[in-house]
């Protein structure tokens, strides 16, 4: 029945239009289902053939992807871009070098995206799977973190488009946890429903505990019961944060702020658009509002840019009765494309008028949008965010502790020389460099991938005490120490100084990291602007 009703989730997802047409004649649906029957059993249970093809570790779902644990570096789907199949096989070269005393580290998150679906796609996700790579490199080849055993294994999990398929993908994981030493998981992606369902499952069933790379959400830290996962943490700072940032940074800018709106959207199952969006109309309330809600589900041969460029026509038009100077947008980094387009072509008596937009730290993913970039090349709309991270938050070359951490880190990911020392960081094994770009860094989450990744890492050794068994066979034991990652035990990373906060509310939180706003050029690099804004210190009597 199982592999029925996969068929059926299939056809439904590839023929949209076609189902929905049997499935409202109830003697066609009856007919469908029963050729189905029919056909798989004379067929010996056929399956479509992508399900065969999904590697060990891995299970298909509706959406033509493989999603749970790639334990042999398979392909996540038909037809994957080959940058994809490069860093998959980069993986797999990690993992066939190391045997005996070791630990693995899982990367999960959408590792299937879907053009025109999902908010984000293949060179957003590039980076995160190169940071994650960077500092298993780091892990394996220096001593960089905590000596250099147990060694570093890392696995790519999926949890299919849109994260759909999240509980599946956690069954698979802790199925095969054990036997292969998994001890945590980093990532996630997104700060979506999904997602947050997911850590906590992950914590409660595989007992594995979670460290966030890039989810900003600020309930990410709860179970969906509401209280509060103590197996979590994460490596960025929260969206009330991040919109503290924008604030200060938009008030530098429009000191008036009857000239500035916010663009909200209010798609249920978002934690992050929900926060950030609810979070603004706190910092900014004499802001004017303009909710919109952006599309959910899509069928998949349909772009999510196309309603959305009406709807912010319809949108603009309002927009345009308050003036603003500046619009604080609550949405997807992917939704900036289809907001800035529609504004600088739209029929409003404002259309392409001076206007500067600024976001949460997701506009990184519209670095690599075209058209945006071609908005921005005509001089009349500034697009900035609020990143997580950025290559040169830290200014001119000052001698600082956060600047070292980076330049070292940067060293590692190119295999170049660091900007400010130059010099080059190379393996104490002899292993051959990463020579990752420089420009995949520029959203900042390749950063904040990498420094999950060394979190992960830190927390492994010093459970394990030089025996990968002593931890594999206890994962949730990191969870004290990871909580003890603070004042004398913080972590340099290269997004900052890394220490959790000992404030029950703010449970997993980092704290003292710093939020740089960055500008997205004409030609697709990026400039911080602004650096003046850090997160709540940790108090004094903590340490």
């Amino acid at each position: 029945m199982d592999r029925i009703r996969k068929l059926l989730r299939w056809f439904t997802y590839r023929f949209p239009r076609l189902a929905n047409w049997v499935l409202r004649r109830p003697v066609l649906a009856t007919g469908f289902a029963t050729l189905t029957v029919v056909v798989l059993v004379a067929a010996g249970l056929f399956v479509p053939p992508l399900f065969a093809r999904c590697g060990e570790g891995m299970t298909a779902d509706a959406n033509d992807a493989c999603v749970g644990i790639n334990l042999d570096s398979a392909q996540f789907r038909q037809n994957e871009p080959e940058h994809m199949r490069e860093l998959e096989a980069a993986v797999r070269a990690n993992n066939a070098a190391i045997t005996g005393n070791y630990v693995s580290v899982v990367l999960f998150q959408d590792m299937s995206p879907n053009e025109g679906v999902d908010t984000r796609l293949y060179p957003d996700l590039y980076p995160d799977i190169e940071g994650a790579i960077a500092g298993a490199w780091r892990a394996n080849h220096t001593a960089a973190f905590q000596g250099s055993v147990p060694k570093v294994k890392l696995f790519l999990a999926n949890m299919g488009s849109q994260y759909a398929s999240w509980s599946e993908a956690v069954d698979k994981i802790s199925e095969h946890a054990a036997a292969n030493h998994v001890v945590s998981v980093i990532g996630l992606g997104q700060s979506m429903d999904n997602t947050r369902a997911a850590a906590a499952k992950l914590t409660a069933q595989a007992h594995l505990p979670v460290i966030g790379a890039t989810v900003t959400g600020d309930t990410m830290n709860l179970t969906p019961e509401g209280k509060l996962n103590t197996g979590f943490f994460r490596t960025s700072p929260t969206n009330t944060h991040s919109v503290a940032a924008a604030a200060r940074f938009i008030a530098s800018i429009e000191p008036d702020p009857s000239r500035v709106a916010i663009v909200q959207d209010n798609i249920p199952g978002d934690d992050y658009t929900q926060t950030l969006g609810s979070r603004a109309v706190k910092e900014m309330p004499a802001a004017h509002r303009f909710p919109f809600t952006s599309p959910g589900a899509l069928p998949h041969d349909v772009s999510r840019a196309d309603p959305l460029l009406t709807q912010f026509a319809y949108l603009n038009q309002n927009l345009c009765s308050v003036a603003p100077t500046v619009v604080y947008f609550t949405g997807r980094g992917t939704d900036l494309r289809p907001f800035v387009q529609s504004w600088t072509q739209g029929n409003t008596p404002c259309a392409n008028g001076k206007l500067t937009v600024v976001t949460g730290d997701d506009g990184g993913s519209a670095i690599n949008e075209a058209s945006l970039r071609d908005a921005v090349r005509g001089g009349h709309v500034r697009v900035l965010f609020t990143s997580l991270a950025s290559p040169d938050e830290w200014g001119p070359c000052n001698g600082s502790a956060e600047q070292a951490a980076y330049n070292t880190f940067q060293s590692v990911f190119t295999g170049k020389p660091g900007v400010c020392n130059g010099q080059t960081v190379r393996a104490d094994d002899g292993a051959a460099p990463l020579t990752f770009s420089v420009a995949d860094l520029g959203s900042g989450e390749g950063i904040l991938a990498h420094d999950a990744m060394i979190v992960a890492v830190m927390a492994a050794r010093r459970a394990a005490n030089g025996n990968a068994d002593t931890v594999v066979r206890t994962p949730l034991s990191q969870i004290g120490l990871i909580e003890e990652m603070r004042c004398q035990n913080a972590v340099q990373g290269a997004s900052g100084t890394i220490q959790f906060s000992p404030d029950q509310a703010q449970y997993g939180n980092p704290v003292e990291k710093p939020f740089p706003v960055v500008e997205i050029r004409a030609d697709g690099s990026t400039a911080t602007v602004w650096n003046k804004a850090v997160t709540t210190a940790v108090p004094k009597t903590s340490c």
